[in-house]
């Protein structure tokens, strides 16, 4: 099997020969010492992905950036700038780049960086049609894939769940099976738009668990085309930890783009395994 391409941007032959000394041997090595010269070259060797300098001679690299998000055929390679210009990190972020990451790296970072790169493009490349919920909680909105979802339902009673945290304190019963109810406004720092008596439930199976988002709004489900799901993008929230690691995807909704989350994004692995025996002492302790 041949190894992903990548595309070296540099004018420092020793930061090319730094680049080269990390990465050679995990994927076939280009590059080029200017902007113009990688502009020519991604047409000829298709990297999976390319790094980038920004202060250039003949072309600076947030010029290259642009003119290849502008291109169709170029504008889903992701691109990777490596600078010590720290303050142009967001304005390349605005403009597409995937990643940035200063100067002077480290190996690990460099080899981390390339990964994940690549693994973000090969998750939006199988984002393709996708039936879609849409559901809003404290004026933030994303969508979930539907085949994650069971069933949608106004918010019950409750009972209290007293070993969870303040996001996972309560639970119902739904035809006899206990559920857990995860409250999204408490899990991302908002405030509720709906009392609780107009509040949504959106039902999910994860792990044999039944666990339910307590949300304000949930629209009627809809199939959205590959054209409508836009790259992986900055997202509101993404300082929630594990929220980045769980996008599936952009959603484009007229100017909007409505971030796609897979659910499990929301909940710990170490509350899922842990949430069964909450409800069965608070079930105990009910019937005590």
């Amino acid at each position: 099997m041949s190894l992903p391409s990548l595309l070296l941007v540099d004018d420092s032959d020793a930061i090319l020969a730094l680049e080269r000394a990390i990465l050679s041997g995990h994927y076939a090595l280009h590059t080029a010492s200017n902007g113009k010269e990688a502009l020519e070259k991604v047409g000829k060797v298709h990297p999976a992905a390319i790094l980038l300098d920004l202060s250039m001679p003949e072309m600076d690299g947030d010029e290259v950036l642009k003119r290849l998000k502008e291109e169709p055929s170029t504008q889903e390679i992701p691109v990777i700038i490596i600078s010590s210009e720290v303050a142009r990190a967001e304005a390349c972020l605005a403009l597409g780049a995937e990643l940035f990451l200063a100067k002077p790296f480290r190996a690990d970072e460099l080899l981390s960086a390339v990964e994940n790169a690549l693994d973000n493009a090969r998750r939006r490349a199988r984002v393709g049609s996708m039936a879609l919920l849409r559901l809003t909680v404290g004026g933030m909105e994303f969508a979930i894939p539907l085949e994650t979802v069971s069933q949608v339902i106004l918010q019950p009673a409750t009972h209290t769940l007293p070993l969870g945290p303040a996001y996972m304190s309560e639970y119902f019963e739904l035809q006899g099976t206990s559920v857990c109810v995860l409250d999204l406004a408490r899990r991302l720092g908002v405030e509720h738009r709906e009392v609780v008596e107009e509040r949504k439930l959106v039902i999910l199976e994860m792990e044999e668990l039944l666990l339910a988002l307590s949300v304000d709004q949930v629209q009627d489900p809809e199939e959205y085309q590959a054209g409508d799901i836009e790259r992986r993008e900055r997202v509101g929230g993404a300082e929630h930890g594990q929220l980045r690691d769980g996008l599936l995807g952009m959603l484009r909704v007229g100017e909007r783009l409505v971030p796609i989350f897979e659910p499990k994004v929301f909940v710990t692995q170490v509350l899922l395994r842990e949430a069964s025996e909450m409800l069965r002492q608070a079930e105990a302790g009910r019937g005590a």
